[in-house]
This record gives C-alpha cells, structure tokens and sequence, in this order.
C-alpha cells in the first residue's frame, strides 16, 4: 500500500507506474489544472503531435510558438483578433514542411476553420479581404520568406510547389533533404 503525497490517502495500486508519490487521481487533476493554466504549452504539444505522426518536422517548443506570438503581439497576423491558433501555411497533409517556425503563424480560430487544409494563397484570395488584410498578408508572406531563406516570389512559388508535389509518410521518411532545399534544387535545376 503505498500513500498519496497530495490527498494523503493510502491506496493498493492507484499508481502510475512512473509517478511513485502521487495517485492516479491525484495526477490526472494536476494535469488538467496545468493544461488550464498553459493553453499555449497544450496547442503546441498537439500541433508536434499531429507533425510527428505524419513523419514530418515537429522541432516546436512552446517557447518558439511564444515567440510567434510575441512576433505578431500575441494577435491575429492578419486581422488583429485576440482570439488565434496555430495555423500551418503549407498543410501537414501535403507532406512538407510540419509544425515549425517556417511554417506556422497565429491565424483567427475562425479564418481559421475556413481555411482548412487549402493552399494558403488560394484560400486567402477567396475570402474578402480589405486593404489593411492584403497588406499584412504581404507583411505575412515576407517573414515566411526571409525565415525560410527564399524571396517574397520563391516563397509564394514554393507554396504552389509544395501542393502539386505531395509527399506519402514513405517518401517523408525516405528524404534527405528539407521541403525548403527540394525546392531550391528544383528551381536551381
């Protein structure tokens, strides 16, 4: 019988394996209340997650999706909304890039949703966007561009790329190079 440093209470076999001083319910509550209290830290684990199971990038910390945020004052990079999640530029179903600095930015829940798993510049000309969206979706694009080592012209090409060029877990695993340096060495080519 061993006893709950938190409740106190003894207990047979209400332990994880891995925790030795804390009981089941004990832990599951302090889990809970740490994912209440880190929404950030939860959005970004999730988001690896999601990569890793892909076989894609997923070298995301919450202290870099912290610092997208920071980038963009913790708002919408296009309409200013409070209210944003991690959005994937290049989706992780078309098999490239995956949830790193590259390729993530913090977009409104609901333009969110709308997107989906479209191409970003296709989506982002469907929906009507005023003047002030078109300028920040410049300013988007740019910092995408200069963070993935391409030009403003190479990056939105890349996008495009990235769609007619999807890639199986396979073919994921089985690269040598990144998204990034397969594109380069198309257009070098």
């Amino acid at each position: 019988m061993k006893k709950c440093n938190l409740c106190g209470e003894s207990r047979i076999e209400m332990f994880y394996t891995y925790q030795k001083t804390r009981c089941k319910a004990c832990q599951r509550a302090k889990q809970y209340e740490f994912n209440r209290n880190n929404p950030e830290y939860l959005k970004a684990k999730n988001q690896r997650r999601r990569a890793r199971l892909k076989a894609l990038p997923h070298d995301f910390p919450p202290n870099v999706w912290k610092a997208v945020l920071d980038r963009f004052d913790g708002r919408c990079c296009l309409t200013n909304s409070k209210d944003v999640s991690l959005e994937h530029v290049v989706p992780l179903c078309v098999g490239h890039m995956g949830t790193e600095i590259g390729n993530v930015i913090p977009l409104d829940r609901t333009l969110n949703l709308s997107k989906g798993s479209k191409n970003f510049l296709d989506w982002f000309n469907e929906i009507e966007a005023s003047l002030e969206m078109h300028d920040r979706f410049d300013e988007v694009i740019s910092y995408l561009a200069e963070l993935n080592g391409l030009t403003f012209d190479q990056y939105l090409e890349f996008l495009y790329w990235c769609e007619d060029n999807k890639r199986t877990i396979e073919e994921i695993e089985a690269a040598t190079m990144s998204s990034v340096e397969l594109f380069k060495a198309t257009i070098e080519n």
